[in-house]
């Protein structure tokens, strides 16, 4: 089986959900195997509602799932945040403390 540090650079697909009616894709750029937690940084930014997104903080739904899942199965269930470009920090990428609502959905996450 592959390692959690392959996912690194690998291009990823949200799918279309409650957020966002479109499927949208990036490459995954941070990995969190401590947190089971993922951060895309999307092909081209979400405009919505006046605020710019280019970051997508995903971790699984499930509690039976992890990260070695989506390597094993390339699909994901996932909680997923879309973080503002003002609200990104690359020193601590997977911050959604400041998360209050909004801008979230359960989605699927795919792996090519």
């Amino acid at each position: 089986m592959e390692n959690i540090g392959s996912l690194l650079s690998r291009h990823a697909t949200v799918l279309a959900n409650d957020f966002v009616l479109l499927t949208i894709a990036g490459f995954i750029r941070f990995i969190s195997q401590e947190t089971n937690t993922l951060v895309i940084e999307l092909d081209s930014p979400l405009e919505l509602e006046g605020r710019r997104y280019s970051w997508v903080v995903a971790s699984p739904r499930l509690e039976r799932d992890s990260l070695d899942t989506l390597l094993s199965l390339k699909s994901l269930s996932c909680g997923v945040t879309w973080v503002p470009d003002e609200r990104f920090n690359r020193d601590v990428p997977f911050d959604v403390s400041w998360w209050r609502g909004g801008a979230a959905a359960i989605t699927d996450i795919v792996i090519d």
